[in-house]
């Protein structure tokens, strides 16, 4: 079996590594130690899925049952995979954006991996909290450094005020936790939870809420993530986006659903509208974007706001879908952020009215910008289709009304159509004559993305079958 202590360790070491390279010269490049240690994890984690993962359990501090314990279950396996693999695909962008301080970067990136990871396999609360705030400074720093000069100092203060904001609350809700059931190991609190006073668990139910509509965003919580996206540089979008935001539907699942299903069975309906009309309002906003960057932020509101439909809808069918659906969107959206950096790189803009033509000039480019767009648009055989159609069946069952979403289907599918149309066809303007196709290494990085997008469209069940456990 697999020691789960080894994917804080390997990461612990890049650190360390990183910041005595920083200090003395050293053979090795960062670049080199950070894909070594990433590759080493990602084995670490595809080796565990067949020899089965090991927990650990440390006491560190008995008076408040502070222990450092990792473990794994059915809901961790699909958040670990993309926690894993996404980084790496995201990081390769890297190479080509980070010019200044990449040792400084590759550090606060390795600190964002390493942290993600433990999230997702912490079973103790001070634990769980510990590494979510890691994550959350150390990419305020990555889009502060290293953001868009125009908007960075904005955007990553908005970032950091927003998402620390839904820290607190989520704070609030462990202590409350902590208070009534006495332990903080997330399975105590599991078996004691009915035991919790009606008021209380209604305000850490609540707070749990506030904190999943910052992070993933849900309307009005969301204005963080458009300034935050377009800012961040290419590596840090498919982190934010692919990960990041996956967060907060984890939080409110874990948390909020799974625990306290009675709570969440009495605001399912309000919960459901919300989700609908963030939908909605999601695909209307994007569909008047003219930075392909910034649409692809909004279009991840759109699906986030699905996901938190099918976990309101407390159904099978709707909490597997979410959960499919986040996995699929993770690297759908990170795709479609790469193209948007590869976008800027060859032509200079991202503005889609400067645009048009590149198909005559980027044939394989082409091929890949049409795959992530009709995946994201959930056609069959790709792994939005199953996710997707998994959170409507569930939704329609819990609240007709949720079907109203579909809207926001047909409307994605416009835009998304149409930003294909201005980026492929028309006429080719005399500034993009000289355009070049992408690079091996590019086209090496795009087809990484799209396995899984595949794999997962044609055989969902690879992935539903490790959530089968927990539901």
């Amino acid at each position: 079996m697999i020691q789960l202590l080894g994917f804080l360790i390997l990461p612990a070491i890049g650190v360390i590594a990183l910041a005595v390279k920083r200090l003395c010269s050293s053979i090795m490049s960062d670049e080199k130690i950070v894909f070594g240690v990433i590759l080493a994890t990602a084995f670490l984690f595809f080796t565990g899925l067949f020899l089965g993962f090991a927990g650990i359990s440390i006491n560190l501090v008995s008076s408040i049952d502070f222990a450092f314990t990792l473990e794994t279950n059915g809901l961790s396996i699909p958040f670990m995979l993309l926690a894993v693999v996404l980084p790496a695909l995201g990081l390769w962008s890297a190479h080509h954006e980070i010019k200044k301080n990449t040792n400084l970067f590759y550090i606060f990136y390795l600190l964002s991996y390493m942290s993600l990871i433990m999230i997702f396999i912490s079973a103790n609360l001070i634990s769980f909290f510990i590494f979510w705030e890691v994550v959350l400074i150390s990419f305020f720093f990555i889009i502060a450094f290293w953001g868009d000069e125009k908007i960075r100092k904005r955007a990553s203060m908005k970032f950091l005020i927003f998402t620390q904001f839904g820290s607190l609350m989520l704070l609030g809700a462990f202590i409350l936790m902590f208070l009534y059931t006495g332990s903080f190991d997330i399975n105590v609190i599991s078996n004691l939870a009915s035991t919790i006073p009606s008021p209380i668990a209604d305000v850490i139910f609540l707070f749990v809420l506030i904190t999943a509509i910052v992070k993933m965003p849900i309307f009005p919580l969301h204005s963080w993530l458009p300034d935050a996206h377009v800012s961040a540089p290419t590596s840090g979008s498919v982190l934010l986006a692919g990960v990041l935001l996956k967060l907060g539907g984890y939080a409110l699942l874990l948390f909020g659903v799974l625990l306290f299903p009675s709570i969440t069975s009495l605001f399912q309906k309000p919960l459901i509208i919300l989700g609908v009309f963030t939908a909605i309002y999601a695909t209307f906003v994007a569909s008047t974007q003219n930075d392909f960057k910034r649409l692809i932020a909004y279009s991840s509101i759109f699906y986030m706001a699905l996901v938190f439909v099918g976990l309101a809808s407390m159904s099978y069918f709707g909490e597997s879908g979410a959960v499919l659906l986040m996995v699929s969107h993770g690297f759908i959206v990170g795709m479609l952020f790469v193209l948007a950096g590869i976008l800027k790189k060859k032509t200079g803009t991202r503005d889609l009215n400067k645009l048009g033509g590149l198909m005559a000039r980027m044939p394989v480019y082409t091929l890949f910008l049409t795959i992530a767009i009709i995946a994201t648009l959930g056609v069959p055989g790709l792994s939005n289709f199953p996710a997707e159609l998994l959170v409507f069946l569930g939704a329609y069952g819990a609240y007709t009304l949720s079907l109203v979403s579909l809207v926001g289907v047909l409307i994605a599918t416009n835009y998304y159509l149409g930003a294909l149309k201005r980026i492929l066809f028309s006429s080719l303007g005399k500034t993009l004559s000289k355009v070049t196709d992408i690079s091996m290494s590019d086209a090496i990085q795009l087809s990484l993305f799209t396995i899984p997008i595949i794999v997962l469209g044609i055989a969902p069940n690879l992935l539903m079958g490790a959530f089968n456990l927990l539901i």
